[in-house]
């Protein structure tokens, strides 16, 4: 699990679904599933991460 510095809070919106579990965020697009809670939010953390991952390297590509 990564750990984030200088981070914020970041909403997940959390939804039962027929086969487990959907989480997503109104302020960013990031989103995911999980068959069970604990995965659902193992999932969140790397959703995240791969987005803010993602933005690093676009900025860093634009420089």
């Amino acid at each position: 699990m990564a750990v984030f510095q200088n981070f914020d809070i970041i909403y997940m919106i959390v939804e039962k679904t027929n086969t487990g579990f959907s989480a997503f965020s109104e302020e960013f697009p990031i989103f995911t599933t999980g068959k069970t809670i604990p995965e659902l939010i193992h999932n969140a953390y790397e959703a995240v991460q791969l987005f803010f991952d993602d933005q690093k390297s676009e900025e860093n590509c634009r420089k």
